[in-house]
Formats: C-alpha cells, sequence, structure tokens
C-alpha cells in the first residue's frame, strides 16, 4: 500500500512536505525499538533504567481541552521517569500535516484521531493495529469499555484507535415553553413525525413573523442530518461504500429530505439561515428562541448554570428503520513506523482507562465503564439520554467509504444547501447528488 499512498497524497502536499521535514528531522527523537521489550513496557519504564524513552505526541486541541490531556500526560511521566513525551497541538490543516508527514516516514508516536479519520489513515497504512497490544501482557479488557463506542475506531477487522471521549445525538427541550403550549414533555420511542407535529405545536408567530422557533436543525451539517436519513432509509451509500445511485436518491432518502424541507419551507418550524444570522453570538435555545435542539453533550455544562433554563433530555426520535444515532469520536492512534510502539501503547493504555477517563469523564463521555458509571453518566437525569441511545450508534458515510470526503459528502452537502434555499425538487437534487457522488467515485 505505500507506493499508492506516496503517489497518491505527495503531488498535492509537496510544499507541506518539504515544509515539515526540517522540522520533522529536528523533533525526532525516538529512541531506537529494542529499548522497549517486546513483552511488557512496562519494563522500560522502571526508574532504575538511565534510558530516557522519548515519544511524540499530536492533537487539534488546543486551550483547555490540550492542557486538560496534558495534565494527564504529565501526571504519567511523574509515575514513569524514564518516558518523555512531548505533546505538540496543530489547530490547522491536521489532516494534512499528519498526512506529508506519513509520507516521510516521520509522524508522532501517538496521534489523536476522530473517527472520520481512522479510515482515511488506517487505509493508507498510517495507523498501527492495536490488537496485539491489547491482547498482550500489557494488554486491556475491552470489556470494560462500551463497545458500541470502542467500534468507532475500528476500520475494516482492525482496531486502530482507542476512545478519549464521545457524544452522540439527543433532544434537548425546553420545559417552560412545553408547559406554556399545555404539552407533554416527549418520551422515548416519541417518533420524527410526531416531533415535527410537536415543533408545529411550539412555533409562534406575530404578524405572520415566526418569533419562537419548534426545533433547530442542523442546516447543511449532512453529518448531523445522518440519524433523520438512517430513519427512513439505508443510508447515502451502499454497504461496501462502493455506490452512491439508488441510496443517496432512494425513495426513504426522499421521504426524509422532503421532511427536512418542509421543516424550513412549509411549516417554518426551524430557523432559517437568515434567522440564525439575526441572532448571531447567541444561544437560541438559552435565549428561549427555541423550544427543542437536536445538539450533543456539549452545551448542558452551561445550560445548568442558567438557574432560569428549565430544560430536559430525550434520545433522538425513530423512525420506520427505528432508532439511530451516530457519535462524534476521539481517541488515540499508534503511528505505523513508531520505533517506540510498546511504549506509545502504555500511555494510550493509561489515557484510556482510568488514567485519564477520571479527568476526561468530569467534561465529556468516556467509554470505560468503570469511570463512566462513577461519573453517574448512565443515570444523571441530563446524561441519561445520551448513554441510553449507545446501542443505537451506527457507523457514519465515512467510516464506508474512507473517500467520502471527496466523494459523497460535497455532493449530498450540495443538495442539502439546494434544500435549504428554497422549495426545491427534492428528488432532482438527490438524483444529481448521486451521480456525482458516483463520478467523483469512479474517477
Amino acid at each position: 500500500m505505500k507506493a499508492p499512498f506516496l503517489r497518491k497524497w505527495i503531488p498535492a502536499l509537496l510544499i507541506g512536505v518539504i515544509a515539515l521535514t526540517g522540522c520533522a528531522q529536528q523533533n525526532n527523537s525516538a529512541a531506537p525499538d529494542n529499548s522497549v521489550p517486546a513483552s511488557n513496557s512496562q519494563a522500560a519504564t522502571e526508574s532504575g533504567s538511565t534510558d530516557k524513552i522519548k515519544l511524540r505526541m499530536t492533537t487539534w486541541s488546543t486551550a483547555d481541552s490540550y492542557e486538560m490531556q496534558k495534565s494527564v500526560l504529565d501526571s504519567y511521566m511523574k509515575e514513569h521517569p524514564n518516558v518523555e513525551i512531548s505533546f505538540e497541538s496543530v489547530p490547522q490543516n491536521y489532516d494534512d500535516k499528519l498526512i506529508a508527514q506519513f509520507a516521510i516516514g516521520d509522524a508522532p508516536d501517538i496521534i489523536t484521531v476522530g473517527d472520520t479519520q481512522v479510515p482515511i489513515f488506517g487505509k493508507n497504512g498510517g495507523l498501527a493495529d492495536m490488537t496485539p497490544f491489547i491482547e498482550g501482557d500489557n494488554g486491556l479488557d475491552l470489556n470494560e469499555f462500551y463497545e458500541d463506542i470502542v467500534k468507532y475506531g475500528q476500520y475494516q477487522g482492525k482496531l486502530y484507535a482507542m476512545p478519549k471521549d464521545w457524544t452522540n445525538m439527543a433532544i434537548i427541550y425546553n420545559k417552560k415553553l412545553f408547559d406554556e403550549a399545555n404539552l407533554p414533555y416527549p418520551q422515548p420511542g416519541w417518533t420524527w413525525e410526531e416531533m415535527y407535529e410537536t415543533a408545529k405545536k411550539l412555533t409562534k408567530r406575530e404578524d405572520d413573523k415566526v418569533v419562537q422557533w419548534g426545533l433547530k436543525l442542523p442546516g447543511a451539517n449532512q453529518r448531523r442530518v445522518q440519524p433523520l436519513v438512517l430513519a427512513y432509509s439505508d443510508g447515502v451509500v451502499s454497504p461496501d461504500g462502493s455506490k452512491y445511485e439508488g441510496y443517496m436518491n432512494s425513495p426513504g432518502m426522499i421521504k426524509a429530505m422532503q421532511w427536512y424541507s418542509d421543516a424550513y419551507h412549509k411549516d417554518q418550524i426551524t430557523p432559517g439561515s437568515t434567522d440564525t444570522d439575526a441572532f448571531k453570538g447567541i444561544d437560541m435555545f438559552a435565549a428561549g428562541k427555541v423550544a427543542m435542539e437536536l445538539n450533543g453533550r456539549w452545551p448542558i455544562e452551561d445550560y445548568l448554570k442558567d438557574p432560569q433554563l428549565e430544560f430536559g433530555t430525550v434520545p433522538l426520535p425513530v423512525g420506520p428503520n427505528g432508532a439511530n444515532n451516530f457519535v462524534f469520536y476521539g481517541g488515540w492512534s499508534i503511528y505505523e513506523k513508531s520505533p517506540n510502539k510498546e511504549a506509545a501503547w502504555d500511555v494510550i493504555k493509561y489515557m484510556t482507562s482510568r488514567g485519564g477517563s477520571e479527568i476526561f469523564g468530569d467534561f465529556g463521555f468516556v467509554a470505560y465503564k468503570p469511570v463512566a458509571e462513577e461519573k453517574g453518566q448512565a443515570t444523571d437525569v441530563n446524561y441519561k439520554s445520551f448513554t441510553d441511545d449507545i446501542p443505537n450508534n451506527k457507523i457514519m458515510p465515512d467510516t464506508l467509504d474512507p473517500d467520502y470526503p471527496k466523494t459523497g459528502k460535497p455532493a449530498f452537502t450540495e443538495a442539502l444547501e439546494k434544500i435549504l434555499l428554497s422549495e426545491t425538487d427534492v428528488k432532482q437534487a438527490l438524483d444529481e447528488a448521486a451521480a456525482a457522488a458516483d463520478a467523483a467515485k469512479n474517477k
């Protein structure tokens, strides 16, 4: 796979490779592979050893997230004084810079990845399969992790990443606005059609102008639309990732996207781009302008600080295809060419299990069940809707088609933008998108 990978990426990234080469040579401080016993990396980190094991780790995180991860790494190094970890933040062009480093054979030993990056980096030989480490003497018991979260680090039967944190989606609703409308709070198992009708009743108009919307939808964010897509269809791409025709424009997809179009245009139950621009910088849900929103865990900590805001959460609605959700995932991988894979694995083991999860679990969902349970993530009234929906998390099209960022995503995003712009012919927009995606796939 090495030669095709180089032919594919070097022409587009030549400038980046040249720029990175000097930096990479300067920063490549990894020790030889024989400094770490293959049987157990713990032996290499005992204080009695005199040779430092130097590792590089990279992330796109900045500010508080970066400092939080660094604090865990600092704790690891205190416990393992024979290990030195340099932690690099690359907030811009993260993917391109890593691919350039893969091309010259000098990427960081430990790589922070999102679920969409796992198939891209794994397909092109940038990541090491973690299965031998998990099953080795210094391994982990995967039964202690949420299986449906761990799977986001898998690609084609290999485990390329272990989870750091995650969130799926839920509906967050304003109890006060429901009470004012004399409506019962939504319950698990409700349907997309029921949510639509509820949103209509929660939408208020003054002089034919909407002043309160029943629901806030994610616009042209194709990733956040996937639960609706999967509720009515088999997804935008075939299960083997090879074909978009008949999937991106299937009858179920057309029905889902007609639902979406009607929400914006026919019934105006969700704010359009003009409306959201008018409230730029303002959280429309917290301000009471939106009764329900489809969102992840992220805003809940802030909502809890607002004594005037009474809210609840409920799992996403179900459709003809049942319940469907997806995950925003962050994890860690090992560079395939790292000379210190065992040492890198030991760091990831620490970060993923109790050493890191106890810190990360205060700010997000973790996949390590002992800590998740201690933090009350499966029982807390504000978070239970998310964790209850874990079994309904589905794999996104990025994993089915590693080329999705260049094939299906641009085409589907363009279709969404057409649908949001005006009451367009949904079938025609999806037919054109499917044809464009297949054309890009077959180049």
